[in-house]
Order: structure tokens, then sequence, then C-alpha cells
């Protein structure tokens, strides 16, 4: 008896801790598995108006995608994005090694905050300062180059589609170079000084400690950087929506159209959710694919010898 007394009372206070993240747990249920499980149902389907008329199709919506040329393009155009802001990872890292070389003061208090500024700019905002700065004609951009070459340079780095790809590069650089610099100068500080000490007694110039010490050092922050770059690069959608005109298109000419953009076309510009489904269920697989590559190659799925 008082064995099922206190199985009792456990149980009401357990239902207590519970009752405070039920309503999360509701949320997440309605709003987000709820759905990827009807996504998923409805990629089997041919699907008019959600929730009436699906008649089951079999792997036909996925066959149309993967015979679509405008899915090929999309596929190629969101690998090449993503790989292409990657460059925020090593220019992140340099600038975290010169700020963190300034010592620990107001003066690297400064530069943190001032490389960090773009991460808490609204999205849109950057985007209508970086079409004046993209222009082709008297754009900021193609002002500087053409004092640097003395020659007059009108480069279409958002209406041209050869650079299309390298306008979007510079605006995704620009934003996420302050997180990258974050988070490099956070493991930076987190070496301890005296593997440093240890090394400069031993004859190693600072050069040497860089790329023996601190590289090998940072590989954990390069491998979060780089599946966190790749997984926010595979779902790319606003600014390329914005750059296109407010359009799925990807202009200019289908150049930046992401995944993303292909299935928002055809889940609102040219409804067919059979179709956008099966592609939501392409793009996950894409990312879980590449996560698993990268944990691996990271070496993540290692036991610890002990």
């Amino acid at each position: 008896m008082k064995t099922k007394k206190i199985t009792k009372e456990r149980l009401k206070t357990e239902l207590v801790w519970y009752s405070f993240i039920i309503l999360s747990l509701v949320t997440l249920l309605v709003l987000t598995y709820l759905p990827m499980l009807t996504s998923v149902k409805y990629s089997f389907y041919d699907v008019s108006v959600l929730g009436y008329g699906e008649t089951f199709s079999g792997f036909k919506n996925y066959s149309l995608i993967l015979q679509n040329p405008a899915f090929h393009r999309s596929v190629g155009n969101t690998v090449v994005l993503a790989l292409m802001s990657l460059l925020s990872i090593p220019m992140g890292f340099v600038l975290a090694s010169l700020i963190n070389g300034l010592g620990k003061g107001k003066t690297q208090s400064f530069f943190r905050v001032g490389y960090y500024l773009p991460n808490i700019v609204t999205g849109v905002s950057v985007i209508l300062v970086f079409q004046v700065v993209l222009k082709s004609n008297e754009g900021l951009l193609n002002n500087v180059l053409s004092t640097f070459t003395t020659q007059p340079v009108s480069i279409g780095w958002l209406s041209d589609s050869n650079f299309a790809k390298f306008g979007a590069t510079i605006i995704s650089v620009w934003g996420n170079l302050g997180y990258a610099m974050l988070i490099n100068l956070a493991n930076l500080q987190s070496i301890p000084s005296e593997i440093y000490e240890a090394a400069e007694v031993d004859g190693a110039t600072p050069i040497k400690a860089w790329i023996h010490i601190t590289i090998p050092q940072m590989v954990p922050c390069f491998s979060f950087l780089l599946i966190t770059n790749i997984i926010g690069g595979l779902a790319r959608f606003t600014d390329l929506f914005i750059l296109g005109g407010n359009t799925s298109a990807g202009r200019p000419g289908g150049t930046l159209q992401t995944i993303l953009m292909f299935i928002y076309q055809f889940s609102f510009e040219t409804p067919q959710y059979g179709i956008a489904s099966a592609g939501a269920m392409i793009l996950f697989a894409i990312t879980l694919a590449i996560t698993m590559v990268n944990l691996k190659l990271t070496g993540f799925f290692k036991k610890d010898e002990r």
C-alpha cells in the first residue's frame, strides 16, 4: 500500500511537470508534425484542392518532377549557391583571428559588434540596400571597381544571368559573415593558452602555431558551420524571391530559382499540391543525405575511445 501511494504522488508530480510543456507539444504536433505527415501523403496523390478529391497516383508526382528540366535547374542552382555561400566560413575565421589578436579590450569589442551588426538588420531592408549597391549602372560596387580599374564597369550583378549567382553570394556572405566570425572567435578564445606557450618555447613562429595548432583545434567549429551553412543554403528562399521581383521564377533567366522556390511555384502560383509535396520530400531527402555525409566525414558517429 505504501508503494502504491508513492507511485500516485510521483505520477501527480510528473503530470504537473508535463503540464508546462503540453502546449508546446500540441503546437509542434498540429503545426509541424501533422503537416509533415500530410505532405508525405499528398506526394503520392493528385491533389487539386486541399482536403477534397485526392486521387492516389503512386510515384507519378516524383516521376514528373524528376523529368522536369526546371527542377533539375533548381537543384543545380541550390547546390551552387549553397557551396558559394560557404565563403563566409574562411572569411569569418580570418576576421576572428585578426580580432582575437587585438586582445580582450574595447578595441576587440568594437570590431566584434561592428562585424555582427548585419545579422540584426532585417532581411528585406538588406535586399533593398544591395539592389542599389549591385546596380549595373552607377551601382556602388561597380563604381568602386571602376575606380580601381580606371575603366567604366557596368556588371549586372543581379540582372545578368552570368553574374546573378555572384551577386546573390555577395548578399549571402555579407549577411552571414558576422555570425561566422562570432562563432569562430568564441572557439578561438576557448583554445588553452598553454598550448601556444609550449609551442613558443619549442620555437614555433606565430604563423606555424596558427597552421599547426589553431586550425586543427578549430575543426569542430568548421564542421558545425559547414553543416548549418549548407542546410541554410538548401533552404534559401526569401532574398532570392525578392530579388526576382516577388516571383518564384528565379530571375534573371531562372538562374536564381532554388528548390524551395520551385516548391512555392507549385504551391501558390500554379497550384499542384501533389507535385509541391513530392518536391518537399525530395528536398528533405537531399538535406538529410548531405547532413549525414557531413557528420560522417567530421567523425560525429565515431565512438569515444576510452
